[in-house]
């Protein structure tokens, strides 16, 4: 009797874990995601799931202690960093930076309001600074502290304070301050030789010097498990006053974006010092996405509830599982930061049911299939760019044909559209369809004149058939 209790016990706790790897192996194989990196808490409770290959060019597993690029990931440490400094008198946060740095050459000098800027205001990115600037300037788009809008630059210029401030490198002071004190082993802002054989991307020439820069908004190296040690410490506060964790996590600024396009979203999220902030029916989460390229992850943590989530990916559709992966490990609920970062499809569940007849019925079938949901529903819509996204999905996992069908589909439905001929003509591009390729695109450029990428690819093809 006994050993069947244990058994059960064993069977009881296997089982949520087993139904979550199948949840997350079909999500990769859906978007062609060759594997992922996850860690969860609750509680005392860590489940940890490393799947899959660390890319579609490799046969290399994914382990515990592979490396990841964590790009934006990279701010909420930093920001932790920075909290730390805060709370030992080495910086103030409404002390305006130009005060500890005298000059900063990325700023146009004839432009007084740069002067203004906070490490407040850099942490709940309200600068001014736009997420990028150019090779030269990150000229300001709006007057700092009077909005909102996401920008790596404020992190660079407070990132430059800091390191004046205390003589020490930007890596110097995370594994003073986060690193070392959380048993973050496998954590770095910088290229260590300890990562020769477990970074997901290599250890050629051009993977070590592509990551000697460091950078507080993006060039943090890690896995989940040393990002999970982090997040333990958001929930606890470890390492800060209770005063600063709280006013970490108190609302700071709205997240309505500088121009960017307004949703219900908005009404649900706000960012803290160095993390975003959504309220939702189970209370308040703190969360970042990161995106460098074809490393995308993302991290939430519900502090009062003693939970959180990171997942690390080296796929371009990492974010577009984000709802799913938080779903399949917490009560269902609404999560707009996938919303709210555009990362997702607009009309996810409308999306998701016609690709699922088209895996049924064929992707010759789309437009058969999308008249057939509309006369269900005559509420049913598609937007191009999901459309779209479901064809690049395609191509990505090698199914090129079928994108070729979806592409088509989205362009008899849209037939004015620049967006829909340009992706067609991509389509013929991964297929060797040159000349199809450049037909389309003339056709883009036609439609939207501005289209400078459809511009410049048809030189490219031009070019390559001479």
């Amino acid at each position: 009797m006994q050993k069947l209790i244990i058994i059960t016990g064993i069977l009881f706790y296997c089982c949520p874990m087993f139904a979550q790897e199948q949840q997350l192996q079909e999500l990769t194989k859906q978007y062609g995601i060759p594997g992922i990196q996850l860690v969860c808490i609750k509680g005392n409770k860590v489940q940890s799931f490393n799947l899959g290959t660390v890319s579609k060019e490799s046969n290399k597993k994914v382990t515990a202690n592979t490396i990841f690029e964590a790009a934006s990931l990279s701010k909420c440490v930093f920001a932790y960093t920075v909290l730390r400094l805060y709370d030992k008198g080495v910086i103030s946060l409404d002390t305006p930076l130009i005060h500890y740095v005298h000059t900063y050459e990325r700023f146009d000098t004839a432009d007084p309001r740069y002067a203004s800027i906070t490490a407040r205001m850099v942490l709940r990115h309200t600068t001014g600074l736009p997420n990028w600037g150019d090779d030269k300037y990150a000229r300001l788009i709006f007057t700092p502290d009077s909005t909102y809008s996401y920008s790596g630059e404020g992190f660079q210029y407070l990132q430059r304070a800091v390191e004046k401030l205390t003589n020490k490198s930007l890596n110097e002071l995370a594994q003073q301050e986060v690193f070392t004190p959380l048993g973050m082993t496998n954590s770095s802002y910088t290229w260590s030789s300890r990562f020769d054989t477990l970074s997901a991307f290599g250890n050629s020439a051009d993977a070590i010097n592509g990551h000697t820069k460091q950078m507080a908004a993006a060039s943090l190296l890690t896995c989940a498990h040393d990002y999970a040690l982090f997040l333990q410490a958001v929930i606890t506060g470890k390492g800060l006053k209770p005063e600063t964790h709280n006013m970490m996590l108190e609302k700071q600024s709205a997240g309505i974006w500088f121009k960017h396009r307004v949703t219900e979203a908005n009404n649900h999220i706000w960012w803290g010092l160095g993390m975003g902030l959504q309220e939702n029916e189970t209370g308040r989460w703190a969360w970042q996405w990161g995106d460098n390229g074809d490393f995308k992850g993302f991290c939430i943590v519900n502090p009062k509830k003693k939970e959180a989530l990171v997942y690390l990916t080296h796929s371009n559709w990492g974010l577009h599982i984000t709802t799913d992966v938080l779903n399949a490990f917490f009560p269902k609920q609404t999560w707009w930061p996938p919303v709210w970062i555009g990362y997702e499809f607009y009309e996810k569940e409308n999306i998701e049911k016609f690709w699922s007849e088209l895996d049924k019925k064929g992707y010759d079938h789309a437009a058969e299939i999308a008249a057939d949901l509309k006369q269900k529903d005559t509420s049913f819509k598609m937007p191009e760019s999901d459309v779209n996204d479901i064809a690049f999905i395609l191509l990505g996992k090698n199914k090129k044909n079928e994108a070729i069908d979806i592409f088509k589909y989205n362009l008899a439905a849209n037939p004015n559209s620049a967006d829909a001929y340009e992706g067609l003509a991509e389509g013929y591009e991964d297929i060797g369809n040159k000349e199809l390729a450049i037909q389309n695109f003339r056709k883009s450029v036609e439609l939207n004149p501005k289209n400078n990428y459809a511009a410049e690819y048809i030189k490219k093809l031009e070019e390559g058939n001479k």
